[in-house]
């Protein structure tokens, strides 16, 4: 299968050709908006929303709330005549359900076909330890925008599939892997979604300098003993091995390329030969990517 990337130093912009692709597709990447609302539903959370979200104002354009600059690049997408939208998590910063139907509404209002995929905010209050077990008990809040299984999921649009796996524990099961294995032996064009990206030696340095730790699955060096405490990250799952060599060495060439975020900054750059991974700069600072697939 021909696959080529146009190469790009936009953050905005991703343009890929793929060879027998059956009509050109152009499909909306959105990650890390970081909305805090909440109401009275969860009441524990609303002073953690007022004092989050005055933190995330100060950090997007113009001086606009984040709820601003979300609804401003969804109106965007809808000019211009998307196929198909996927968010790769951290949309909220954590699961109420004031944000989470504030998301929702957001994904009715393109119209079209989209995909959720959680990151490491989107199922965890601030007040609650970051644990599994909390992962667990806010999941089947998250169904509303990630389906009944939020731990994988796909969609077919011309002829491409895009999956999303949730990574947003740094680790991923051996059932996610053999979804994504099922989806890549369909033998179609595939794109990848998720949260976290994948470790590469060109990422390594720019996430280093940000948060002074190797935020990125399957990450080896780089971690200390505090940070790994910190990220609770105390290494990567065999499963996780799993994936990480199936995407950067196995059988999956027609996997044409990973689109993440997570990391609060643009990035794009090979993580296999002829394979590119794409980073998504935040959605709180007005950040997303159009993705173009072009038949060649």
């Amino acid at each position: 299968m021909g696959i080529r990337h146009e190469s790009t130093t936009s953050d905005t912009h991703a343009r890929i050709h793929i060879e027998g692709l059956e009509r050109d597709l152009r499909i909306l990447h959105l990650s890390d908006s970081h909305l805090t609302e909440a109401d009275e539903r969860d009441p524990e959370a609303v002073p953690h929303a007022e004092e989050i979200g005055a933190r995330f104002n100060d950090r997007t354009p113009e001086g606009q709330t984040a709820r601003e600059v979300f609804e401003q690049t969804i109106a965007y997408a809808r000019e211009q005549g998307i196929d198909a939208a996927v968010l790769t998590g951290d949309m909220i910063h954590f699961p109420a359900w004031a944000g989470i139907e504030r998301v929702e509404s957001g994904v009715k209002d393109l119209g079209v076909p989209a995909l959720f995929t959680s990151g490491n905010h989107d199922w965890h209050f601030p007040y609650l330890e970051w644990s599994d077990a909390t992962r667990q008990i806010h999941y089947p809040r998250l169904e509303r925008l990630a389906g009944e299984n939020p731990a994988c999921h796909s969609i077919e649009i011309g002829g491409v599939r895009l999956v999303t796996l949730d990574n947003s524990t740094y680790q991923v099961s051996f059932e996610q892997v053999a979804f994504l294995r099922s989806e890549l032996d369909k033998g179609q064009p595939c794109l990848l979604f998720i949260h976290i990206p994948i470790w590469t030696e060109a990422l390594l340095p720019g996430v280093l300098d940000q948060w002074k730790a190797p935020i990125m699955m399957c990450a080896s060096d780089g971690w200390t003993e505090e940070t790994r405490s910190r990220w609770k990250v105390p290494g990567n799952d065999p499963s996780t091995v799993e994936l990480y060599e199936l995407l950067t060495q196995g059988e999956s060439l027609n996997l044409a390329g990973i689109f993440c975020g997570h990391v609060h900054f643009g990035h794009a750059g090979l993580y296999r030969e002829g394979r590119w991974q794409y980073v998504a700069q935040p959605g709180f600072a007005g950040g997303y990517r159009l993705i173009e697939l072009l038949s060649s």
